[in-house]
């Protein structure tokens, strides 16, 4: 697995092989963020609905608490897994077998719109769920994550 970092201090996976997983460490010091289809959208994308904030800047703000936090953000699984929750059995199987707490978030309530985008794979999400809480979610979800890994160390 290889990494880079942005000028804003934003740590990406370059590249990865299915068996890294297999050799990181089981700290829960470490968060991932993943982002769904069309999120790098985010700020011109139906500013209604999902506001004028960009990816970019969502990054920037969750890595900033995570030092604040003490934890490093990008390897926990804070989730926003766009469409991907509403039409993927496979991000739900790969989420309910791994040992890795996985916290889902979304900008808008995604419970209150139509009723094809309510999530499949909020169910098997160990560390919770947040929806509706705008771009301030990702900081929440954060926090959540945090506290939740806190609560149940790796055996």
């Amino acid at each position: 697995m290889s990494f880079s970092t942005t000028e804003a201090g934003v740590t990406r996976i370059r590249n990865a092989d299915p068996d890294d997983g297999k050799l990181l460490p089981k700290e829960r010091d470490t968060f991932l963020l993943l982002s769904g289809p069309n999120h790098n959208l985010f700020g011109e994308r139906d500013p209604k609905t999902y506001g004028s904030t960009t990816l970019a800047q969502i990054e920037q703000r969750v890595t900033e608490l995570g030092k604040e936090l003490g934890v490093k953000v990008y390897g926990g699984i804070i989730m926003n897994p766009g469409a991907f929750c509403h039409d993927s059995y496979s991000v739900r199987d790969a989420i309910s077998g791994i040992d890795t707490p996985v916290f889902e978030i979304h900008i808008s309530n995604i419970e209150a719109r139509e009723e094809f985008r309510k999530s499949k794979t909020a169910a098997v999400c160990k560390a919770g769920c947040l929806f509706g809480a705008g771009v301030y979610g990702y900081e929440l979800a954060l926090r959540g994550a945090v506290a939740y890994a806190k609560a149940n160390p790796v055996a």
